[in-house]
């Protein structure tokens, strides 16, 4: 029972930390060193610098996010739970230029935890309603990039080229 509180404990401190007007960055520290991730986005690096890296573009984009946690459930050492963001895309996001309009962005978040420290986490996020938000050359934008991040498109120098050039006269 005590590790269930103190896994909710944490949570609602990570949910404090997103929505902080100070200083968000305390978010990182609930975060194990040896923070392993999945699912966020492959242009960043893994593990915790990466998740960091992916926070602070969306902070820059989204200056004004907000989160919110739903539907928790936490058995032993993980809990899973739906998040939401709200925010007004003020600068670039994933390649995707600023559109000064309000979105939310819906996902998933499971998260294992060693002691106090989440240790692994798996993200599933709902981008392509984002995108539908944010307008018709955001929506190409972010459609280029999902595509571009297919590895078979990454390891192909050849079909990615092909792929920007399809994209370039509809973006530029």
């Amino acid at each position: 029972m005590q590790e269930r509180n103190d896994v909710r404990e944490v949570l609602h401190q990570a949910l404090q930390a997103l929505n902080s007007e100070k200083d968000k960055t305390l978010y990182f520290d609930l975060h194990d060193d040896s923070l392993i991730t999945h699912g966020i986005p492959g242009n960043f690096a893994a593990g915790k610098e990466g998740m960091k890296e992916y926070y602070r573009e969306v902070w820059r984009a989204f200056p004004n996010a907000r989160f919110d946690f739903d539907h928790i459930v936490i058995e032993g050492s993980e809990a899973a739970c739906m998040f939401s963001m709200t925010g007004i895309q003020k600068g670039e996001f994933m390649g995707v230029p600023p559109s000064d309009k309000q979105v939310r962005i819906d996902g998933m978040s499971f998260f294992r935890f060693k002691g106090s420290k989440i240790a692994e986490r798996w993200e599933v996020i709902d981008i392509l309603s984002a995108a539908k938000q944010l307008g018709v050359r955001q929506q190409l934008s972010a459609l280029k990039n999902a595509i571009l991040e297919y590895g078979e498109v990454q390891a192909n120098a050849q079909l990615k080229d092909k792929i920007n050039g399809l994209f370039k006269k509809h973006l530029n």
